[in-house]
Order: structure tokens, then C-alpha cells, then sequence
């Protein structure tokens, strides 16, 4: 492995708790890496590294760093990846501990290395089996599995060595000369599977539908992919506990118990024993062995097994439906067709679905190489056409198409064919004509046929782009950011309304103005976006400004938490109107569980009934009206349902109108918050009767039609 001299990461990492439970913090994430560094560089180093990351803690969100993070130091080393779409860009490499200490500093919980070694990135020297125990199943039917897994690559001429995978499995590697490529690897996995599930049939299963699974241990032999990986031996997961997928020898591992291998342990068993892999290197195998049994099976009748569904169609891949799904009394063309040939259809780079690039909050807009761009107040989509073909996705990837029969013909007629554009759909006031009106575009979503034809005549909805993700077989978002917005200003250039070209400019002192002007006309606030950064699916690219306001409002109910029966899931919000009625205009719902939890605790004696509350007309009926196209009155159950879920329940319980709290909101739609508020903190020198409409600022009104040119 490659040394590149010892160096110290000098930045302390902080404080912060990444496992809650168990008060482990960034400091103790960093120490743990470092203490076992030399087994962990050894095994996982000289890797292309994805890096699983968790900034707030294992509770918080957490997104998969492919390409080395901006700001990364400059002594990492990168290696530039193929991956199954074709796409290339770098990933990390890790060789020394200071690397290790930066990764935690950034978050990062879990490592995942690719099994090949940087000198050759297309054949692998690891061959890797994840034994997952299904439900039913365990970790000791996992050890079962894995001492008879041992025999079999034996068999094959393999030498394995088990570890714990931090959960409920087992990964089982051996060590293999690098001579055959990816799907060979996967073609030898497949057959070591295939002879371990014969030997044991009630116990280990090849299965790829979970359906078929049953009660056993299933053999993922979709590991061994390109871009496929498993946490790496020494790497912490993100389960209370902090686990630690360990390195075991055979001896150790029948009598093992996985939750006793955590950050906290595992150096102190590294300094009572050497590592349970030291030797791995010394015992690279041929996977030609693997292979025979992949031949034989071959030769069974037996061929390909399925791919992961992002993967493009692999020849002789059984279909990509459920067997369950797959109706005996219809002709094989009748079934619906592979993803991949349902991609070909759209003719783009690109299909559906995909997720959008997104953005983090700051409180100042950065300078330098940036785009600025108004942020839009609607449904962010990505929209395919090709042809007569549209398909209008959310952000969620939940198709929109048929609630906006208007943007349809519009997108045939102004998009350029077979391409892929992400943008906002936007409302203008049906009544001002001069304001964005998201509450009017919510109403939109609406399950009735008849109710969206109507309303798409009598409040036709817009669309305004941004951004350009293909141009037929042009895969743009590879592209920086830059070239992407030239190409869509070009494909654009003849667009019509309700099809608009989102303003931009590269002036921070522009985008500043346009931050005080363009909330008159409803948008919250103004993004800014790298011009020489790719785009990168759901993933936090772009920086964003929002308007930031506080207001004291009355705590008048709450409801659960999930299923959780002593959690806050969400405070309901109050302010009075001028003849005193108490109007419902947001809810706080970001809280830690530990607060959500106190919270439940601190409200109980407000706990009330709905005879005299001022929400009474709220209290639940047995059977709840469907008023998702109603705006008012504004109540917690206005819709009694979610807009986006008929059966989510959105029932809450009364509290007395007695406490205030002071949170911070972006902006008002209509009467409302238009997003969730957020906590800050008790205001115990206020009268509830005092919160009323008055304290909100309201913004200077600015024509719309300005704003969208």
C-alpha cells in the first residue's frame, strides 16, 4: 500500500454526539479510527472509498459522499471510478490516519471501500459475500451459514476469513488474484452461492425477490457489482451501540456476539491479539474455481441472476418484476418491460426517476465562481418529454403528471424532444396576478379527474427552469454547471409562458437586491449555485439564503410522534386575529428525541378536551370529509387528510391555549407559515391573548411578471 509520510490532522474534531444513546462524539469516532488505523489502511486503503456520513448523528440525515467533499485537504489522494452508467468522476483514498481523522471530522460513520486495489480499477482482488439473515433468522444461523461457506470456497480453492458486518449477518471474503473483472467475480459468487444453498437448503437461499427469501439466510451475490459495497473490516456503523464490523478468526467466531464489538472495544481487543486477517494477503486464489461452479450450473439450466434495478439490462437477466406480479394467463410481451427498456423509451441520458441537486442553508451568499438565481416558491420537478411522452416528476420521484394536464401540452410544445429539465412549477395568484400563491398550487393535488380538469382551467399553473440534466443521449449532469446553464438557455431560448427561463446573475450585489425585492412577489429567498460543479443527485450541492424571521406564537396542541406514545411528533401553532379568533398557522416538527420526549412530559397537565378549546370545531368525527381543495378556514385539520397521503392521519390533542413560543419562520403564505417553524425557545414573559398577526413583518410587494421576465 502506498505511504505518503505520517501527517496529524490538526483540527480538533468537535464535540458533537453522533451515536445519542451511547454519548459517542465526534472526538471519540476520530480517537477509535485512529487507534486502529494499521489494520484498517492495511485491509481498506489503497480503495476508492464511498463514505456513508452522518453530520448530526446517526439520527440525523445522512447521505452517501461519493466524490471527495469541496474543501477536502489537499494530501488525500483521489482515483477517478467508472461506474455502471458510465460515468466517471473521483473518489477518495485512504492511506494514512490524519485521513482517517478528517473523515470523522466530516461525519463519517461508515467506510465502504471498493475490492479493488487503485493500480488496477476494473478487476477485482477481493471476493466478498454478505450473509443477511432474513426475518426469522439471526446472527448464530448467519455462523452456521458462514462455517459452511468456508467449505465451500475451500472447495473452490479459496481461503475465507469472517467477519461481523455491525448488524445481523456475516461478510465472508477471501483474497484473489486480480485477473477477472467484475462480472466474473459476480459469476463466481453466484456459483459459490448456488453449491452453498444446495447443501443447505432450509437454511440459505440465492434468492433475489424477498418473497421468495422465506425464513433464511439469503447470499447477496449483487456485492460484487461495480459500485456495490459493504462496510469496510474496522468500520463503525450508525446503530446505537456504535458496532464495529470486526474481523474474527473461525475459532472465535461460533461463540461471538456482534454487539460486543463497538468503538469502544475493538482497540482493546487489537492490543490483546493481532488482527484476525494479518495473513490475507498472504492467500490470493484464482476465482477460476468459483467459476467451474457458475459452468456447472450453467450447464444445470441455470443462468443469470437479477441486477440491482438501477443497472442498465444485463444479458439473460430474468425479468424485473416480482414473480408474484408475473400473471400466468398474459404473453411474456405483456409484462412490463425492464427498467432499461423502459429508459430507452424516453431517448435521454437520463430517465426517470431521478433525484434533484439540492442545497444547503446559509446565512450569507457565497462569492466567487457562483450563478445566482431567485429561489422559486412551488413543487420542485424534473420533467422528461420525448415526443408526445411527458412525465412530470416530484421530489419525492412521485410522478405529478396528471395533476397538470396544462404543463403537459406546454412542454410538448416548448421543450426541445427527448430531454430532461428540472425546474419548479409555480402558481401565479389566480385573483393578483402579480404574487407566486403556493397555497392555490397545493389545491392542485387533488385525487378527483373532474376537479383537475377544472382546475387546470381556471388556475392553470406555470413552470420555470433551471437547470439541464439531458439533451437526447447527452448526459449533462456530468457537466459543469456552467455548460449545463449555456445549453438550457439555448434550449430555451424560444420557450413560450407558462414555460419560463429562471433570471440569473453572477453579481452578489445583484442577488442581494433581488433577496429584498423578490419576497414582495412570493419567493423565499435566492440560491447559489458552483459553476464548475457537476450535477449531483440528492445531494447538497447548492447553497441557499432564506428569509429568516422570529414570531411568538400559542402552543394550542400536539400531536404523536410516529408510534412513539411519549414523543412530541409536532407542536400545533396559534396566532389571534383581530376579533380574537385563534387561527392555526404552522407547527414546530424538527426536534431531537430527547426533546420530543420532555416536551410530552412538560405538556401533560395542559393536556385538555375540545369542549371550550378554541379549536373545538377540530375535534375528530368518526368519519372525516375530503376537503383537500379547501384553503379555509385555516385549521389544524383543514385537510383532515394530507394533500399527498388520503390515509395519513392528522388528528391532534387539544392543549390549553397557556404557553407561548418564540420560533423562526421564512415566510408567510396566505396566513400561514409556509414552511415548518422552527424551536427557540419559551416565552414565559408573554399573554397568549399579546400573539397576535401584528408582530409579522410583511414584505414590500414586487410585480411577479418582473421577476419571471
Amino acid at each position: 500500500m502506498p505511504c505518503r509520510g505520517r501527517r496529524t490532522w490538526t483540527r480538533r474534531p468537535p464535540r458533537r454526539v453522533l451515536w445519542p444513546d451511547d454519548g459517542y462524539t465526534k472526538r471519540d469516532l476520530a480517537d477509535y479510527l485512529v487507534a486502529v488505523s494499521e489494520p484498517f489502511l492495511r485491509l481498506g486503503g489503497d480503495r476508492p472509498m464511498t463514505l456513508q456520513r452522518f453530520p448530526e448523528g446517526i439520527d440525523g440525515e445522512e447521505f452517501f459522499s461519493k466524490r471527495p467533499p469541496r474543501g477536502a485537504p489537499s494530501f488525500l489522494r483521489t482515483v477517478t471510478c467508472t461506474y455502471p452508467s458510465r460515468r466517471r468522476h473521483d473518489q477518495l483514498v485512504f492511506d494514512e490516519p490524519a485521513a482517517l481523522a478528517w473523515a470523522a471530522q466530516m461525519g463519517t460513520i461508515t467506510f465502504h471501500p471498493w475490492p479493488v486495489r487503485t493500480a488496477d480499477l476494473d478487476n477485482p482482488d477481493e471476493l466478498r459475500i454478505d450473509l443477511d439473515p432474513q426475518p426469522g433468522r439471526d446472527f448464530r444461523d448467519a455462523v452456521t451459514a458462514a462455517l459452511a461457506l468456508r467449505d465451500v470456497m475451500a472447495e473452490a480453492g479459496l481461503k475465507a476469513y469472517a467477519k461481523t458486518s455491525g448488524n445481523r449477518g456475516i461478510h465472508v471474503y477471501a483474497r484473489i488474484k486480480p485477473t477477472h473483472e467484475f462480472q466474473d467475480v459476480r459469476h463466481g459468487v453466484i456459483g459459490i452461492a448456488r453449491e452453498l444453498e444446495r447443501r443447505m437448503p432450509e437454511l440459505v437461499t440465492s434468492a433475489w425477490w424477498k418473497e421468495e427469501r422465506g425464513e433464511r439466510v439469503f447470499v447477496d451475490f449483487n456485492q460484487a457489482n461495480r459500485d456495490r459495497t459493504i462496510a469496510a473490516a474496522y468500520s463503525p456503523r450508525p446503530l446505537p451501540g456504535a458496532p464495529v464490523s470486526t474481523p474474527l478468526t473461525w475459532d472465535e467466531l461460533p461463540d461471538a456476539d456482534p454487539r460486543e464489538f463497538t468503538v469502544a472495544t475493538v482497540p482493546g481487543i487489537l492490543a490483546k491479539r493481532a488482527c484476525a486477517w494479518a495473513d490475507i494477503d498472504d492467500h490470493a486464489g484464482d476465482v477460476a474455481g468459483a467459476l467451474k461452479l457458475w459452468e456447472a450450473d450453467l450447464e444445470r439450466g441455470l443462468g443469470e441472476l437479477n441486477f440491482p434495478p438501477d443497472y442498465p439490462k444485463m444479458p439473460g437477466e430474468p425479468p424485473r418484476v416480482p414473480p408474484s406480479k408475473r400473471k400466468a394467463d398474459r404473453a411474456d410481451d405483456e409484462y412490463l418491460a425492464p427498467k432499461a427498456e423502459r429508459d430507452a423509451e424516453w431517448g435521454t441520458a437520463i430517465a426517470p426517476p431521478y433525484g434533484p441537486m439540492l442545497a444547503k442553508p446559509v446565512k450569507k451568499l457565497p462569492e466567487g465562481e457562483y450563478l445566482y438565481e431567485p429561489k422559486w416558491d412551488g413543487f420542485r420537478s424534473i420533467i422528461w418529454r420525448s415526443g408526445d411522452m411527458v412525465e412530470i416528476g416530484s421530489r419525492n420521484s412521485r410522478p405529478m403528471t396528471r395533476y397538470f394536464p396544462e404543463l403537459v401540452e406546454a412542454i410538448i410544445e416548448n421543450f426541445p424532444d427527448h430531454s430532461a429539465i428540472d425546474g419548479e412549477i409555480i402558481m401565479i395568484d389566480p385573483e393578483s396576478g402579480d404574487r407566486l400563491n403556493f397555497d392555490a398550487l397545493q389545491q392542485r393535488i387533488h385525487p378527483a379527474e373532474s376537479r383537475i380538469k377544472k382546475l387546470s382551467a381556471a388556475m392553470p399553473a406555470s413552470f420555470v427552469a433551471f437547470d439541464l440534466l439531458a439533451l437526447g443521449q447527452t448526459n449533462y449532469v456530468e457537466k459543469p454547471f456552467r455548460e449545463r446553464r449555456a445549453a438550457l438557455v439555448e434550449a430555451l431560448k424560444d420557450a413560450e409562458p407558462p414555460i419560463h427561463l429562471t433570471k440569473a446573475t453572477d453579481d452578489p450585489a445583484e442577488a442581494e437586491r433581488w433577496f429584498e425585492q423578490f419576497e414582495g412577489a412570493g419567493l423565499d429567498g435566492i440560491i447559489a449555485k458552483p459553476l464548475d460543479e457537476p450535477y449531483v443527485e440528492d445531494k447538497r450541492v447548492m447553497f441557499k439564503l432564506k428569509h429568516e424571521r422570529t414570531a411568538d406564537c400559542v402552543v394550542a396542541g400536539y400531536r404523536l410522534y410516529k408510534d412513539e406514545k411519549d414523543a412530541i411528533g409536532s407542536l400545533l401553532l396559534g396566532l389571534y386575529t383581530e376579533d380574537g379568533q385563534l387561527n392555526s398557522v404552522g407547527v414546530i416538527g424538527a426536534l431531537p428525541m430527547a426533546r420530543r420526549k420532555e416536551l410530552f412530559e412538560e405538556l401533560q397537565p395542559l393536556v385538555t378536551t375540545f369542549e371550550g378549546h378554541p379549536w373545538a370545531w377540530a375535534q375528530p368525527e368518526e368519519v372525516t370529509p375530503d376537503n383537500r381543495d379547501q384553503s379555509f378556514p385555516r385549521t389544524p385539520t383543514a385537510a383532515a387528510h394530507s394533500r399527498w397521503n388520503a390515509k395519513k392521519d392528522l388528528s391532534f390533542t387539544p392543549l390549553k391555549p397557556e404557553r407561548v413560543v418564540e420560533v423562526r419562520y421564512d415566510h408567510m403564505e396566505g396566513d400561514r407559515f409556509r414552511h415548518t417553524a422552527q424551536w427557540v425557545g419559551w416565552r414565559e414573559d408573554r399573554d397568549p391573548e399579546s400573539c397576535t398577526y401584528e408582530q409579522l413583518e410583511e414584505p414590500v410587494s414586487y410585480d411577479l411578471g418582473s421577476v419571471l421576465g
